[in-house]
């Protein structure tokens, strides 16, 4: 019996049969904490559903109400709120053999990522050197040092809650020899690093919408024997040639050429539209 066969089985003799065919249909788990996503017309009884779900379930610890998207600059959830157990919002979930310890009310974990987050890692060379760009609490940066052999991760951070958690994650997952966290503004940091004699064999771009006005940045690491770039955009139609377009055209003006190695459509993100990923490979003309 399905998630929602099952609440509406506990469920029937308190809510009508209009709110019975709203229930979920699914969940997200993070930990011990179950997220939860209600049509408007059941909201008021969300605390009688989140109760109900611990009783089904009573192996998670909470149940949250996910109550809109997620927003601003620093992509936070807009609204978590607590509606049955335990108010703990600070979990430790476990992915493809990565710890990553966070707090649901204020920092993002998309579920519709997680075969990014494998695949990358399967990408990586041994002795890659390696800069995240974006790197959140360690998204991308755990998985890769976790599952492929990189010399080192130069993962930069500007939201300080979500820098710290990354600190605290690089420790978690003992990778302290791998990863190196580093706060602050991306457009400021690779130059940083570029200045240094620092130049990537691999860069992730991995924030949206996508960051065209950090690729100049971006290029500033390019290695004489070439770059790989992770970019990444919401599209249209599953058209991802503007994407790389604008990543090639900022390119040019440095005269540095571009291909596209592969791209891949990671989730759907709207109506026609689609969170896309392109590999490119950018080298000196």
């Amino acid at each position: 019996m399905g998630f929602k066969e099952q609440l509406k089985a506990e469920l029937r003799d308190s809510l009508t049969e209009e709110e019975l065919s709203l229930l979920p249909r699914g969940f997200q788990i993070l930990g011990k904490v179950m997220i939860l996503k209600l049509n408007s017309k059941i909201i008021k009884k969300k605390f009688l559903i989140g109760e109900t779900c611990l009783k089904l379930f009573p192996n998670f610890k909470s149940v949250y109400l996910n109550l809109g998207k997620v927003v601003g600059t620093f992509r936070k959830p807009e609204k978590i709120e607590l509606i049955a157990g335990e108010d703990n919002p600070i979990v430790e979930h476990k992915e493809h053999d990565v710890i990553y310890r966070f707090d649901i009310t204020k920092i993002m974990f998309s579920k519709g990522n997680i075969n990014e987050r494998k695949y990358l890692a399967s990408l990586v060379r041994d002795g890659e050197i390696i800069v995240d760009m974006f790197a959140g609490i360690g998204y991308f940066s755990l998985p890769i040092a976790r599952h492929a052999k990189p010399a080192k991760i130069y993962s930069i951070e500007l939201n300080t809650g979500s820098y710290n958690y990354l600190v605290i994650n690089v420790k978690l997952n003992h990778l302290e020899d791998v990863i190196i966290p580093i706060h602050g503004d991306c457009k400021e940091e690779v130059i940083k690093l570029s200045k240094s004699g620092i130049k990537a064999d691999r860069i992730i771009m991995g924030v949206l919408p996508a960051p065209k006005g950090y690729i100049k940045e971006a290029l500033t690491l390019l290695k004489e024997n070439g770059t790989i770039y992770h970019y990444e955009g919401v599209v249209e139609g599953e058209n991802y040639l503007p994407l790389f377009q604008e990543f090639e055209d900022i390119a040019t003006t440095e005269k540095i050429k571009c291909e596209i190695l592969s791209k891949r459509y990671v989730k759907s993100y709207g109506p026609n539209l689609f969170h896309t990923v392109i590999d490119i490979l950018a080298s000196k003309k």
